[in-house]
């Protein structure tokens, strides 16, 4: 199917002129299962299938895309491609991937993303599986009083890639998503929690572990504290230093060093966190939701290491700003959507975990606060990295963890509270495709009560 588009692609391009072209198709097929009140509340079923076309010409790049695989559809699509390209600015950097960018025409990475199961599984067993959430979710603790939704989402994915160039890519990936989302009372007070899981196969997923998840993170938060401002040890659970990891995301971006819009610009070969950090974007592992065989380019995945012993190593990269850039692509071409172009990005960003558990590092540090959840990090500043928010989380002291505490903010720079990190956990987890182990920080500035 992909080869016979590409050849309508090509034909269409050679009557408008000609140029070279790359041609993505993409088909998904997505389940979804809400269960509440013991029963499926909702269900949501959608098939897609998209394509997107970039042509490039006279050192100017144009794409479009559509939702039609007949002749009428790719015609319309090209001579949209072929406008923008007219109407768009030359620039030496556009053009197809390249041996020099690190294209190399073969299959894309074997990594184990697809279990021909997914094919015949009944819509029954998966509506089941979100009701049993529910059920098991309410069972956890008497204080677990409803639940808001529990869910079950199934993606059956298939991508192709091919261009002029000669690149010729395809790989297909079933993935699982299952979240809930709890409420916990005691007295007047009430407070939420939530559990998740993500998995290949729907078999590997542990559905007790989510949902004694979802409903130990809704009890643990009842009774809460407000807290002193001061100075205190503190430990981010995985899940917060994820959030955390996930703002320094844009500047690791070629096309925002490029621009001047990176905390990290001008800063190659020195020091960015402590040693005890390393940051690598792994689309070769399967358990994180961002795994691809290929690119969005169809250059073949790879592991790439962009903090080594808190020192910065690259940034990521597509060919266009491999080009800019001077170091070639990464193989970090991503498509967000089949109505967006490729655009560089991240497959799956992590933390590399340490060897201590979270108990051992809060004995560690003797006492101070297990920070859970950042509330609303995003809006750290992308280019100084400094940041203001709330956040909530427990009291430990003696090593043991305390009362839960809330109503206060912690302030800081991205930068300067990576560098003084001093041990990543053993707990590491994937949170989509951002994953991070708990981090050990000796203080962080908090303003409370």
């Amino acid at each position: 199917m992909p080869e016979r588009l590409f050849g309508l692609v090509e034909r269409e391009v050679a009557r408008a002129g000609g140029g070279e072209a790359e041609l993505c198709v993409y088909r998904a097929r997505v389940r979804r299962f809400d269960a509440r009140d013991g029963g499926i509340d909702a269900l949501s079923f959608s098939d897609t299938r998209a394509l997107g076309v970039r042509v490039f010409r006279d050192g100017r790049m144009g794409f479009s895309y559509a939702f039609r695989d007949d002749e009428d559809g790719v015609r319309r699509m090209v001579e949209a491609a072929v406008f923008c390209a007219g109407a768009s600015d030359p620039d030496p950097a556009y053009a197809l991937p390249g041996p020099a960018d690190g294209a190399v025409p073969g299959p894309g990475a074997d990594i184990p993303l697809y279990d021909a199961a997914c094919e015949t599984l009944d819509d029954d067993a998966k509506a089941g599986f979100a009701r049993e959430l529910e059920a098991r979710t309410i069972a956890f603790d008497p204080r677990i009083k409803r639940v808001r939704s529990a869910s079950l989402r199934e993606t059956v994915a298939e991508t192709a890639v091919v261009s002029s160039a000669g690149l010729r890519a395809s790989g297909r990936e079933s993935s699982y998503f299952a979240a809930v989302d709890s409420v916990a009372e005691e007295g007047a007070e009430g407070q939420t929690g939530y559990g998740f899981g993500f998995a290949r196969r729907l078999a590997d997923f542990d559905l007790g572990a989510i949902a004694a998840e979802g409903g130990r993170r809704a009890v643990r938060m009842l009774g809460a504290q407000p807290l002193r401002t001061g100075r205190y040890a503190a430990v981010l659970e995985n899940g917060a230093a994820a959030e955390l990891l996930e703002v320094l995301i844009p500047s690791l971006l070629g096309s925002q060093v490029a621009k001047g819009k990176s905390m990290l610009a001008g800063k190659l070969g020195e020091t960015v966190a402590s040693q005890a950090i390393e940051i690598a974007d792994d689309p070769l592992c399967p358990e994180g939701s961002g795994a691809a065989p290929f690119d969005g380019e169809g250059i073949r995945s790879r592991r790439n290491l962009l903090v080594d012993g808190g020192a910065l190593r690259t940034f990521l990269a597509d060919s266009f700003w491999g080009r800019k850039l001077g170091t070639g692509s990464t193989a970090s071409c991503r498509r967000p959507s089949p109505k967006s172009p490729p655009t560089v990005g991240i497959g799956n960003l992590r933390i590399a975990p340490g060897s201590r558990d979270l108990a051992a590092m809060l004995r560690e540090a003797g006492s101070g606060i297990l920070l859970t959840e950042f509330l609303g990090i995003h809006t750290a500043d992308p280019v100084s990295g400094d940041f203001s928010v709330g956040a909530v989380g427990i009291r430990f002291d003696g090593g043991e963890e305390r009362e839960p505490v809330r109503g206060f903010a912690v302030s800081g720079n991205v930068l300067d509270l990576l560098k003084r990190v001093a041990e990543a956990g053993s707990d590491f987890r994937w949170f989509g495709n951002v994953g991070s182990p708990s981090l050990a920080v000796p203080a962080i500035d908090v303003g409370g009560a």
